[in-house]
C-alpha cells in the first residue's frame, strides 16, 4: 500500500501533466494537495489570516499563469513554497497586521489560547533569516535540502539558521511561557 505522500506524489505529476494540457480541473486538484500547505506556510510567516488567504490564493494563480514554466525534472512543491514565499516577503514590506488565529476562541482553554498567541508572537518577532527555515523544516516538515532550496542557500547555511533560530525562539519563549504557564 502506497503512503499518503507517495500517493500525493503520484497525483501531482497526474496533476502537473493534466495543468500541461490545459485541464480547467488540474489547478484544483494541485490546490487539494498543497493549499492548506500553502495557506499555514503564509499564514505563519504574516500572522494574519486574512493575508494569508490572500497570498494562497495568488501563490495558485501565479501557477496557472506560469504553468508553462514547469518542468517535469523541477520539484514542483519548491517551486510552489518559493512562489509563496516572495508573495509572504512582498507583502511584509507592504504592511504588518497581528490578528488572533481563527480557532483562538475555540473549545480551548484561555492558557492554551494564550500559548499559541505568545508562541505565535516570538515566532513573528524573529528575523526573517531565522523564522523561514523554522517554519519549513519545523511546522511544514519540508527537508533541510528543500528547504534551502526554496531559500535559494546551502542547506549547512540552513542548518545553522534552523539552530540559531531554534535557540533565539527558545529565548524568546523562556520568560514568555512562565508567564503564561
Amino acid at each position: 500500500m502506497a503512503s499518503d505522500s507517495q500517493q500525493d506524489s503520484l497525483a501531482e505529476k497526474r496533476w502537473l501533466h493534466a495543468l500541461a494540457k490545459g485541464d480547467p480541473a488540474a489547478l484544483g486538484g494541485l490546490y487539494e494537495i498543497y493549499g492548506e500547505r500553502i495557506f499555514r506556510y503564509a499564514f505563519r510567516m504574516l500572522g494574519n489570516r486574512s493575508d494569508a488567504e490572500d497570498a494562497t490564493a495568488e501563490t495558485f494563480l501565479r501557477v496557472l499563469r506560469r504553468s508553462n514554466e514547469l518542468r517535469a525534472d523541477a520539484a514542483f512543491r519548491t517551486w510552489l513554497f518559493r512562489i509563496a514565499r516572495n508573495l509572504c516577503i512582498d507583502r511584509m514590506r507592504q504592511h504588518r497586521l497581528l490578528e488572533l488565529p481563527n480557532d483562538a476562541h475555540d473549545n480551548g482553554t484561555e492558557e492554551r489560547t494564550a500559548l499559541k498567541i505568545t508562541v505565535q508572537q516570538a515566532l513573528s518577532d524573529l528575523p526573517a533569516d531565522y523564522r523561514e527555515p523554522l517554519i519549513l523544516c519545523d511546522l511544514e516538515d519540508i527537508s533541510a535540502k528543500e528547504a534551502a532550496d526554496i531559500l535559494k542557500i546551502s542547506v549547512p547555511a540552513l542548518k545553522s539558521r534552523l539552530y540559531r533560530g531554534r535557540r533565539a525562539l527558545r529565548d524568546k519563549l523562556g520568560g514568555a511561557l512562565e508567564k503564561v504557564l
